[in-house]
């Protein structure tokens, strides 16, 4: 092998090198990427089946046993969240669901930590604001996180109790 020949060697690895380098590199980034983006379908599929699952339970405790007339009828601001021995299997209306902490450790991946917080709110200047009196409508608020995650997902819905006379 003549000099020419083994810089063209030498070259050709050194190319070969670079483009493994680059690859590998990229193969990273896109693994890193794509675990990221897994974690928060995931953190969102997790806010959405809470958030149905609060939809389908009663408006108020007040409205699972009586019809409610008027929002005086409703359970008072400061009595929003589970009464007494209630826990989140056994949530029987849309407001249990405030001041609920758990951590779902059910996935292989990840664990995830879950937050709920739920407000009446109202809407009389347009724009939706937390009300610190008895509305028709409640809001639910639904944080995901994960240590494997750079953000929180947050998910809202607003529940509003209607009456057909």
């Amino acid at each position: 092998m003549n000099t020419g020949q083994m810089m063209m060697a030498i070259g050709a690895m050194l190319l070969l090198s670079t483009v493994m380098l680059r690859v590998n590199s990229n193969n990273m980034i896109n693994g890193t990427l794509r675990d990221e983006a897994q974690f928060g379908v995931l953190a969102t599929s997790i806010a959405t089946s809470i958030i149905e699952d609060a939809s389908s339970k009663a408006f108020d405790e007040k409205s699972d046993t009586s019809s409610i007339k008027t929002t005086t009828d409703l359970s008072e601001v400061a009595d929003l969240g589970p009464d007494g021995s209630e826990t989140y299997h056994t949530f029987n209306d849309f407001d249990d669901y405030k001041g609920l902490t758990m951590v779902d450790s059910t996935m292989p991946s990840a664990s995830f930590n879950i937050s709920c917080d739920v407000n009446y709110v109202s809407s009389a200047s347009g724009v939706i604001t937390t009300s610190l009196e008895k509305t028709w409508h409640k809001q639910i608020t639904v944080k995901v996180s994960s240590p494997f995650m750079k953000d929180t997902v947050r998910a809202t819905s607003i529940f509003s109790y209607w009456t057909f006379r």
